[in-house]
């Protein structure tokens, strides 16, 4: 029976013998099943590029916004293959007829990979840093934290993260009274004599005195992801207004709502809060998305990553089964950038990366800001 079966598409000769064919083709299958998977792969992250790109349609459309890195590496992925195939082939494709084939695809997965880097390479420009022969009288050290409120349990990671950085300024989400009493048993967190908290899940802990401290909420009923810490620093004589802030996760259409909201009442109130501006915290929402556009474009607030590279930070457990791990290139790659420090036009970036892993859910980001001379 196996002599019967056609050993041509093996690329054998006909009278291969049947136990070199019983070899060969489960590799074969192999190979059909991963092309099969590849170009089903490429033609979602292009379906999905597409509705990425109409994010303000509706809750479903937004999600499609946050993952552009992931699109880029799929398309980018398969153009090298096709442009492998493309020229190993080309004679044989001239001759069959598939020559023009395999130009049409190169072209259209070209396309999609080239929305998609529109969006990423902005970030990789080192144009975006500061002018190093003219710093800033003074520096101002940020290090942000989502704790992973009652899961995460790693406090000596955490203390151990803040030792290491000594920021000047300390803001963390997901921030329980568990949390509370036991940070600030540790003469860590007793460098910082300036601190509020409340009852929307966060605190900010300063090493200067902090100015007006209060909590306000973006909706009228006090919903905990609407809160948001707002305090004035001075640096460098100047009045600088930090706002902590924690929107809803959007996977539910109430939560982008929320979001939404939240968004709307920082554009409404930008000029209340200051020529000086940071705004720090799990923002639960990427660079790409129609929101964060927005924010940027409305207020003028600056993505402190431009010039810096993306910075991921979240989700670090893989595969949303509670399996923790260290930063890696593969984890890099899954993970998307939704902790930011947003600053104004005259707030400089000196350095940016993200912090270890503490066992939360998110990394940490570590910021050194200061103003511009202009500014002072």
């Amino acid at each position: 029976m196996l002599k019967s079966l056609p050993c041509q598409r093996l690329r054998l000769k006909p009278h291969c013998d049947p136990m070199i064919f019983s070899i060969f083709w489960p590799f074969r299958l192999v190979t059909g099943i991963l092309k099969l998977f590849l170009n089903v792969l490429v033609m979602l992250s292009c379906i999905l590029t597409i509705m990425a790109f109409m994010g303000d349609r509706g809750w479903v459309w937004s999600l499609t916004t946050h993952f552009r890195v992931q699109y880029l590496v799929v398309q980018l992925l398969a153009f090298l293959l096709v442009s492998v195939a493309y020229w190993r082939h080309k004679k044989q494709d001239i001759k069959n007829g598939g020559h023009l084939e395999r130009w049409l695809s190169l072209v259209f997965i070209g396309v999609f990979a080239g929305l998609n880097l529109v969006c990423v390479a902005p970030y990789y420009w080192p144009g975006q840093k500061p002018d190093a022969l003219s710093p800033p009288v003074s520096t101002l050290k940020l290090m942000h934290f989502n704790l992973f409120g009652k899961t995460n349990h790693n406090t000596q990671a955490v203390l151990s993260a803040i030792q290491a950085e000594d920021p000047d300024l300390l803001d963390m989400v997901e921030y329980t009274e568990t949390w509370r009493k036991t940070l600030e048993k540790s003469p860590v967190i007793k460098r910082y004599p300036y601190r509020i908290s409340g009852q929307g899940l966060m605190a900010l802990y300063s090493k200067r005195p902090l100015q007006h401290p209060r909590l306000v909420y973006a909706g009228v009923q006090k919903v905990e992801n609407q809160a948001n810490i707002i305090a004035q620093i001075t640096l460098d004589k100047q009045p600088l207004t930090i706002l902590v802030a924690h929107p809803a996760s959007p996977m539910r259409p109430s939560h982008l709502t929320w979001l939404q909201e939240s968004f709307a009442q920082w554009i409404q109130t930008r000029t209340k809060l200051g020529r000086h501006l940071i705004v720090v915290g799990d923002l639960n929402t990427s660079p790409w998305s129609v929101e964060f556009m927005t924010l940027t474009r409305k207020t003028g607030l600056r993505d402190s990553q431009l010039g810096y590279g993306l910075q991921p930070s979240w989700p670090m457990l893989l595969p949303f089964f509670g399996i923790r791990t260290e930063p890696n290139l593969l984890t890099q790659l899954l993970v998307v950038p939704i902790d930011h420090v947003l600053i104004s036009e005259q707030i400089e970036v000196f350095s940016r990366h993200t912090g270890p892993f503490v066992g939360s859910d998110h990394l940490p980001v570590v910021v050194e800001l200061g103003l511009r001379p202009s500014a002072l």
